[in-house]
């Protein structure tokens, strides 16, 4: 039977291995990691590095400089360097919390641009962030220091990371709305799916459009990828494939040509015939007789 860590083993067992997270391009050091379900007033003070709060229940306030906050559930704030700031609660707040600096030295050139923008950013509350990456990973990361039996250095370390990265990102969105995505890169994996949807599909009138929709692309962006890729049209992909299909079972069945046809895609035996002459140079029959 699995043991069932109390709230202070788990913090401990946090700070012991997750102080130095690391992966990606970005390292930190954690000053401290912490878990209270019953938290209420503390003073008024100011650190010298980053402290992010995740309440999971309860109602308070966060001073922070001199605006006052409202905290409810699911709510993420973040207290800056050198920003006076407090927590007050009569009724108590569970929270998460992690107190981090970025290890500059650790970490890559541009990656640490989007650390200039946590910076400089001026928020410092995020609401209603019960779906969102952060909160999902803060859940998963206190999830896994609950038994004692199933703790895993690596995984909380890999746990602890990627919240402390996504942290970094949830506060440096100050200008979400002005941004626009970058543009969506068409990759070797978009056309592998698109092939095999064409190869497993083969029998249905297969369009563009078809495609486009199942990709959740554009139609233009679905020709695009078979220009720049296999130099060839969606089109002329499609009809050469339906011909494959039709050669390889003439070859290797002794199904009709009418079946071959509809298997192979084509509404009409006669249209079938017609293109496959013309493409291979022989009628379907001839193309048999010569196996």
């Amino acid at each position: 039977m699995m043991r069932a860590l109390e709230f202070k083993d788990r913090e401990n067992w946090l700070n012991i291995a997750a102080e130095r997270p690391t992966g990606g391009q970005l390292s930190f050091q954690v000053q401290y990691w912490g878990i209270n379900p019953n938290h209420y007033d503390n003073p008024l003070h100011k650190h010298s590095f980053y402290e992010a709060c995740y309440v999971r229940e309860g109602e308070g306030t966060y001073l922070d400089h001199d605006t006052e906050y409202p905290l409810y559930k699911d709510t993420l704030f973040l207290s800056k360097p050198g920003i006076l700031h407090q927590i007050r609660s009569k009724s108590g707040l569970d929270l998460c919390y992690v107190a981090f600096e970025i290890d500059e030295s650790g970490s890559a050139p541009e990656a640490l641009a989007s650390c200039r923008e946590l910076e400089s950013s001026s928020d410092c509350i995020r609401y209603g962030i019960g779906e969102t990456p952060t909160a999902l990973i803060w859940r998963a990361l206190i999830e896994q220091t609950r038994n004692y039996d199933s703790l895993n250095d690596t995984l909380l370390n890999s746990t602890a990371q990627s919240l402390l990265l996504s942290l970094c990102n949830a506060f440096a969105e100050e200008n979400e709305g002005k941004r626009t995505p970058p543009p969506r890169k068409l990759s070797h994996h978009s056309l592998r799916s698109v092939v095999l949807y064409i190869r497993d599909n083969l029998s249905a009138d297969l369009s563009v459009g078809d495609i486009a929709r199942y990709m959740h692309l554009s139609s233009r962006s679905v020709s695009r990828l078979f220009q720049e890729n296999l130099q060839t049209s969606c089109q002329d992909y499609i009809q050469r494939e339906k011909l494959k299909r039709a050669a390889h079972l003439i070859r290797h069945t002794d199904l009709g040509f009418s079946e071959i046809a509809e298997r192979a895609g084509y509404a009409s035996v006669h249209y079938f015939t017609r293109v496959f002459t013309r493409t291979y140079g022989m009628s379907p029959g001839k193309y048999r007789s010569g196996r």
